[in-house]
């Protein structure tokens, strides 16, 4: 008989945990609590780690279709590229694709028709599980239930099903990190000449990058700001100026402009402490849920994207239990190092070389080379 799945969230790592589990041989069941699938938080990049996971699931072609390859290469506020730092991260894929893009995709690939079956459910919130000899028992707001031999927690940061798996592991504000994101026509700004980001003065970093299919990202954030009194866009526009000097192109106080109020994504960054524990004998965490790292690493999402295809490899040739306990013993350690890395980079904000370099040190540790 078919083992039967249940994936709590609909985001990228939800999805593609679903897609990961179905050509696993899974009968799986994504459940959103949202009403549609959505891309909150505007644009991401993704890593070649991740778009290997998509040409595993057989997506990756229409991913890179939908975005933009990018360089996300450093340089300071007078436009000096600290390229010193790059070097053999040069051929290395980095693609930026907008959220609801990329969601999108990965939906449209979960429910077409194929060698196993799939179904993804929006409106569907789930609140609690009973985890037992035969399996799981999922349980849903509308007081329905679910059974299967799995239930996969990739509902992010604020996960339900995390807070079963090990109470008082609740999401905590990372120290005065705020970020700023919006989507814009790329017709809307000046020309984007070069694709860089920068880190600036009073630890912020941002930059305005194509995001595919005529729009441009734009993001801003900075590490121990200050209180908020202002609105969303207007709390960016006032930090622009901690990232350019002038002198070169770099749209992105016109990007913000053009963004309007209520398009202005916003944010006190929240973030996880390192977890010990990510399974049960029929229950697993997976992306935010069980790691989510401030985005100063801006990895978060390949990493999360990543622990799908791990589960699914596990699963693939072991009982459900088992594969639980090995998935959690290779996941452990890597996220234990991803940890040091994200307060490794935080801690070097002040300054913009030693920040580039422990970042691109990282990427380097991240994707093995």
């Amino acid at each position: 008989m078919r083992k039967r799945a249940v994936v709590a969230g609909g985001g990228v790592v939800g999805l593609t945990t679903g897609l990961a589990l179905r050509r696993a041989g899974f009968e799986t069941l994504v459940c959103e609590q949202e009403s549609e699938i959505r891309g909150v938080g505007a644009a991401l990049g993704l890593w070649a780690n991740a778009l290997a996971v998509f040409d595993r699931l057989g997506v990756g072609g229409d991913i890179r279709a939908a975005g933009v390859p990018s360089a996300i290469r450093y340089q300071d506020p007078a436009g000096q590229v600290m390229d010193e730092y790059y070097g053999d991260l040069a051929d290395v894929d980095y693609l930026m694709v907008t959220r609801q893009r990329l969601n999108e995709l990965l939906a449209a690939a979960l429910t077409t028709d194929d060698l196993t079956t799939a179904e993804l459910r929006t409106g569907a919130r789930v609140t609690g599980y009973r985890d037992h000899d035969g399996g799981v028992t999922v349980e849903f707001a509308d007081g329905s239930t679910e059974e299967a031999d799995l239930l996969v927690g990739a509902d992010g940061v604020y996960s339900r099903v995390r807070e079963q798996l090990s109470p008082g592991s609740a999401a905590q504000e990372y120290p005065g990190h705020l970020a700023w994101r919006g989507i814009v026509a790329e017709s809307a700004i000046p020309e984007i000449t070069v694709e860089r980001f920068v880190v600036g003065r009073e630890r912020t970093r941002g930059g305005v990058v194509r995001s595919g299919g005529g729009t441009a990202f734009w993001v801003l954030a900075q590490l121990g700001a200050p209180p908020t009194t202002r609105s969303a866009k207007e709390e960016a526009l006032a930090r622009v100026d901690h990232l350019y000097d002038g002198g070169w192109p770099f749209p992105l106080r016109e990007a913000i402009e053009a963004t309007p109020e209520d398009r202005v994504v916003s944010n006190r960054v929240m973030a996880l402490p390192l977890q010990s524990r990510w399974v049960s004998a029929h229950v697993a965490l997976a992306g935010d849920s069980a790691h989510a790292v401030s985005p100063h690493i801006t990895s978060g999402a390949s990493l999360g994207i990543e622990d799908a295809l791990v589960l699914a490899d596990h699963l693939t040739d072991a009982d459900v239990p088992a594969a639980l306990q090995a998935y959690e013993a290779d996941r452990l350690p890597r996220y234990a190092e991803v940890y040091r890395w994200v307060d490794a980079v935080a801690a070097a904000a002040d300054e913009p070389h030693l920040y580039t370099k422990e970042f691109f040190d990282f990427v380097r540790w991240m994707l093995g080379r």
